[in-house]
């Protein structure tokens, strides 16, 4: 993850290839899959404490059929029901996951379409272009 800034002081690598279309593109593409990876991990804990809360549960009714101190049940069934909003948190980072990858898509398919036009233009281009941040207004 990269630092924050202060304004005026843009480190060295701020310009050049990393921001270049390609480069910017890359950029977008990693910011998708890592937001779908992100996504992934949170379903997998979703599934995972949603089983722990049903096993929990399980758990709670075979102390209560064994007769087991009402104390012990009842410290089960807090743990059942924190699997549960565990499993609730899962599921929703999962939806705001799924909606920053498909932003980042839809982010990719509009630079590719603001963008692409010029790029190629400048790349089929003989003559040498200027710099990114040379044309900077001051």
């Amino acid at each position: 993850m990269t630092a924050l800034v202060p304004a005026g002081r843009l480190p060295a690598n701020s310009e050049g290839a990393a921001n270049s279309f390609t480069g910017v593109a890359a950029k977008l593409r990693q910011l998708q899959a890592a937001a779908d990876a992100l996504q992934e991990h949170a379903k997998l804990l979703q599934n995972r404490m949603s089983r722990n809360a049903r096993a929990a549960s399980a758990l709670m009714d075979l102390c209560g059929a064994a007769g087991v101190a009402a104390s012990h049940t009842g410290r089960i069934a807090d743990v059942s029901s924190a699997f549960g909003r565990v499993a609730g948190g899962g599921a929703r980072i999962a939806s705001v996951t799924d909606s920053m990858g498909t932003a980042a898509g839809n982010v990719v398919t509009q630079h590719r379409t603001e963008y692409g036009g010029i790029n190629a233009a400048s790349t089929s281009s003989p003559v040498i272009q200027a710099k990114p941040g040379f044309y900077r207004a001051t």
